[in-house]
């Protein structure tokens, strides 16, 4: 019985331990084994969460700046060629609306070069994001160089376009951008189609004549703002004559040429021409045509050069300066002509037999040029009073004269100038009028030219007061063109540079009106654009520093020619005889000159630089030498006279870069 007990203790004991083991002691054991495990698997989660949200970081990362990109460059294509469009189909925006366009356009740019740029493993994309910046910073900077006149920043857009795109802009111009004018570049065949004015006729009345060149064939219109005045159809060899069906009302009008081309594209001119014509009949008619980075063309004066009101001014001023002698007689008409001879000769190029003349007349005459009584040839000057007559004569070495008449509507000859030389020997030889520091019987050439741009500002700043004569507000258009004509005319004085050769007096005089071109020109420009009351308000002290650059120009040494005859071998410049036949201006002699050339009609610095040291881009040698002739270097006029200099300038491609920059060229 006790045996018994005992095994049912025993069988009791181990069925209570197998219990306390499956139910107490085997769960524990698992649960320690669960946890020792669970550290080693959440570290391996957790490494892998980390490496899968650092990938997911860097995507999103370049997708945000890449989409932040495409927005900006959008954003800056809309605002760039929302300031292109203001001048579509040749129009030209009010200031307001470009300043306006400008700003928007610089804005969108500015953060666009701005882009800040992430970490990507992505190569390719950081290189799309860093050139998308880089492009936008070149577009910027040409942007901000833009002039603020609408009307000189028409051209200079098309660089910004392809800058911003990253494109090169047809054309190559920042290699050949002086040889605008070379038949081979395709901006010439461009600009030489432009139409422009050569003739700019308005009475008082309002009844207008104007005659240009244009692309041949095509329709021109002569619009004003945005209504057509007239149309003609352009000749075949390029000329046109337009008469307004009806005279200009009283007022100030701004006129451009238009043309369309049997393709259907459309130019409009570069040039403006803004007209005044008089409310009143005691009232003074302008017409001038302006281009941007040139002086004005006045064509249509209140007084020309050689009207009696003007001699007799002049000659009243020359007497002024030149003495205090009250007796003297009193009416100096007749020494007026030295001012401005009618016509004279400049310069002779001869090539083996072919023969160039080149002088200055009035604008649109006809000049007839012989060699020793052997006729050359005949031409019309063009709008700046240049002429160059070509012919074929055989010269043989030693002395001669050549003669140009100024010829009436019915071939007569009104006046003629005769100037003798030596001809060397040689193919190629060139002879040119004295130095303005020889010839005493002209107002030196330098002060001529300068006078040309004293006369342009003066007939602009007119303009621009009579716009607010009588209490009167002008519309911004109105203000635009006529303190644009102000600006370039007060530019061309402050740039206005004089030869070495230059007498003193005449350096001093021009220095100092350089001057005061330059304070004037900075208080115009300190007027904000488009302001119509700011403007008014600075009138006063615009006209005070402007009178002081149009204050009369001291005399020169013999520019009241005494009435005895003087000696025509004497060393002035010219000389007149009075006889029944017409009137004959005797210049002194031509020298030889191995570092002139004659400007000829289709000719350009860039080619003359080419010719001359090899390479063209070092045209700034001869531009920087003639500064005072060249309002535009990549524009050269007909009958010019230009002095090459030997050698180039060592820094010439220098400043060629620079000037594409708009930076000045000391």
């Amino acid at each position: 019985m006790m045996k018994n007990r005992t095994g049912w203790v025993a069988l009791l004991v181990l069925g209570v331990a197998t219990l306390l083991m499956v139910f107490f002691v085997l769960p524990r054991i698992s649960e320690t084994g669960k946890e020792a495990e669970k550290p080693t698997t959440t570290a391996a989660d957790t490494a892998k969460d980390t490496a899968a949200k650092a990938e997911t970081t860097l995507a999103e990362a370049g997708k945000a700046a890449a989409e932040k990109m495409d927005r900006l460059k959008a954003d800056a294509a809309t605002a760039v060629s929302g300031l292109s469009s203001l001048f579509a189909d040749g129009k030209t925006p009010a200031v307001e609306a470009f300043t306006s366009a400008k700003t928007a356009a610089q804005s969108a740019l500015s953060a666009l070069s701005a882009l800040e740029i992430p970490q990507l493993p992505d190569t390719t994309a950081i290189d799309t994001l860093k050139s998308a910046r880089d492009n936008a910073a070149k577009a910027l900077a040409l942007l901000e160089a833009l002039p603020q006149d609408p009307s000189a920043a028409s051209t200079l857009l098309g660089p910004i376009e392809h800058a911003l795109k990253g494109t090169t802009p047809p054309a190559a111009p920042a290699t050949e951008a002086p040889a605008a004018a070379t038949p081979a570049a395709p901006a010439d065949e461009s600009a030489s189609t432009l139409p422009r004015f050569d003739v700019l006729r308005v009475e008082p009345d309002g009844s207008t004549v104007i005659a240009g060149s244009a692309e041949p064939g095509a329709k021109l219109d002569i619009v004003s703002g945005d209504k057509t005045v007239t149309s003609v159809q352009v000749e075949p060899n390029g000329d046109f004559v337009a008469v307004l069906d009806q005279p200009l009302p009283p007022g100030d009008h701004v006129l451009a040429l238009r043309v369309t081309g049997k393709d259907g594209k459309t130019a409009t001119s570069e040039e403006m021409a803004t007209v005044s014509v008089p409310t009143s009949s005691d009232g003074k008619l302008l017409a001038m045509v302006t281009k941007p980075g040139e002086a004005s063309r006045l064509i249509t004066l209140p007084e020309t050069v050689n009207s009696d009101a003007k001699q007799s001014r002049v000659a009243a001023e020359t007497a002024t300066a030149a003495t205090n002698d009250a007796a003297a007689p009193a009416p100096a008409t007749p020494a007026t002509p030295a001012v401005k001879a009618e016509i004279q000769v400049s310069a002779v190029e001869i090539e083996g037999k072919r023969i160039f003349v080149a002088g200055e007349a009035p604008a649109g005459s006809t000049v007839r040029a012989l060699a020793d009584e052997t006729r050359i040839g005949e031409i019309k000057t063009d709008a700046t009073g240049h002429f160059v007559v070509e012919g074929t004569i055989d010269l043989p070495v030693g002395s001669h004269v050549i003669t140009v008449e100024l010829l009436d509507e019915n071939g007569n000859v009104k006046v003629k100038a005769s100037v003798p030389f030596d001809r060397p020997a040689g193919d190629q030889v060139s002879v040119v009028a004295q130095a303005s520091g020889d010839a005493a019987g002209l107002v030196p050439l330098e002060q001529v030219a300068f006078e040309k741009q004293r006369d342009a500002l003066s007939k602009a700043f007119a303009i621009l007061k009579r716009l607010y004569a009588d209490g009167k507000s002008p519309a911004i258009e109105e203000l635009a063109a006529a303190r644009s004509a102000t600006e370039i005319g007060l530019q061309s004085i402050a740039d206005f540079r004089l030869p070495s050769s230059t007498g003193q007096a005449l350096i001093d005089f021009i220095t100092q009106a350089t001057s005061g071109a330059k304070t004037a020109l900075s208080a115009l420009r300190a007027v904000p654009a488009a302001d119509v009351k700011a403007m008014g308000t600075a009138l006063p002290k615009l006209a005070s520093l402007i009178d002081a650059i149009l204050a009369p120009a001291a005399p020169a040494p013999t520019v009241a020619i005494q009435d005895q005859s003087p000696s025509t071998d004497s060393a002035f410049g010219t000389t007149e005889t009075a006889t029944a036949e017409p009137k004959t201006i005797t210049q002194a002699p031509l020298q030889e000159s191995r570092n002139s050339v004659i400007i000829r009609r289709g000719d350009t610095l860039w080619q003359i630089s080419r010719r001359v040291y090899g390479q063209g881009v070092r045209y700034t040698t001869i531009y920087l030498a003639n500064a005072g002739q060249i309002a535009n270097p990549d524009k050269i006029e007909p009958g010019q006279i230009f002095s090459v200099p030997n050698e180039a300038l060592p820094n010439a491609e220098e400043l060629h870069r620079k000037r594409l920059h708009g930076e000045k060229l000391n």
